[in-house]
């Protein structure tokens, strides 16, 4: 059985990446040289790289917001809203903040466009396959069969007028984990904006954010990466600003139990991974929230309702990797796409949208 990452190896990480972040942050004063801080919140790395004279500052204020982001959406954290969601369910509504009262409801409207491929309430499920902990197992199918029974976003109750959310069948709870990296990205937005960071980047497990340029006018250049290599592998490269890039693909957290692979994303039509024929799929988007979202979607419904949505007037930038090879990227982005010399006999396809009606 293989994991990518468990809980003592991110100890480790976690007291190196804020040993280095601490490091970084006190040696560079240079307002015209890149400030990096690394640090570890939301079961990841988070790297973060920017320029000005508040970099470093702004930096460190990030950590500590993200830090109290993942206290308020974890479902792993007893106290978090979410956790205490869930432990309220069937039983009663729960008091929540206005930011998780936001995500929610923002979450819930996203949900709805899934063509149910995205559940917020799929949590039953995926705590029975506990990919994301030390001790993943493949359930049974009554247990997934009875999970999947408490999965239906429209038993979750936002009232905004007295701030609280409900889940109405004991056993039902929420996950957020399909749209919470994203929303940290828009966290990095606001941050930057209050320090007066106008040229900066975000890594956030499978997420970038870029605000703006580099010092000088250069455009930052973001990779799209190589599933089937190192991290540091790219089949090919975007020029980006002022927008999050969003990656979903079963190839980062994962398990192997009798020569099968077991990946975290999960088809809420079965309950089980998502046979899917998309390997990676990454979406652009000003919205870290949406792009999130999207590129769950996208993974799980496949190639063929991807290209459909990629040809739709309002669709967001795509690119996606098949089991075939085929790279699928959308036209909008062409003039900035690089492929990798070592890819260069890769099959790329170019997808137009369809003009507005």
């Amino acid at each position: 059985m293989k994991k990518k990452i468990g809980i003592a190896a991110a100890a480790v990480i976690l007291a190196l990446a804020l040993l280095a972040g601490i490091l970084l942050g006190r040696s560079q004063e240079n307002a015209s040289s890149p400030q990096v801080y690394t640090g570890f919140a939301m079961s990841t790395v988070i790297t973060q790289t920017a320029y000005g004279k508040k970099a470093a500052e702004a930096e460190i204020e990030l950590q500590r917001r993200l830090q109290a982001f993942e206290n308020r959406f974890s479902m792993f954290l007893a106290q978090s809203d979410i956790a205490r969601i869930n432990a309220a369910a069937g039983k009663s509504p729960v008091s929540v903040s206005g930011e998780t009262m936001g995500l929610l409801k923002r979450a819930l409207e996203l949900s709805k466009t899934s063509q149910g491929a995205f559940q917020l309430t799929i949590a039953p499920v995926t705590q029975l396959w506990g990919i994301t902990t030390d001790h993943p197992r493949v359930p049974g199918a009554d247990e997934i069969a009875r999970a999947l029974a408490l999965v239906d976003d429209d038993d979750l109750i936002l009232n905004e007028e007295e701030g609280t959310a409900y889940l109405r069948r004991e056993g039902q709870a929420v996950d957020l984990g399909g749209v919470a990296k994203g929303t940290a990205c828009e966290l990095a937005r606001e941050t930057y904006e209050e320090y007066g960071i106008d040229s900066a980047w975000l890594s956030i497990g499978g997420n970038i954010y870029v605000r703006g340029e580099k010092p000088g006018g250069t455009p930052f250049r973001i990779g799209f990466r190589d599933p089937y290599q190192t991290e540091n592998s790219y089949l090919a490269s975007f020029q980006m600003k002022d927008r999050v890039l969003a990656v979903s693909g079963g190839y980062e957290r994962y398990f192997e139990e009798n020569g099968v692979r077991y990946h975290h994303i999960i088809d809420p039509a079965t309950g089980y991974p998502a046979e899917s024929d998309i390997v990676s799929a990454g979406v652009f988007a000003q919205e870290g929230t949406l792009a999130d979202f999207m590129s769950t979607t996208l993974f799980v419904w496949g190639s063929g309702r991807t290209l459909e949505y990629m040809r739709r007037p309002d669709a967001c930038d795509v690119i996606f990797l098949t089991d075939t090879g085929t790279l699928y990227v959308s036209e909008s982005l062409r003039d900035s796409f690089e492929l990798e010399e070592t890819h260069a006999d890769m099959p790329v396809v170019f997808v137009e949208r369809r003009e507005a009606a």
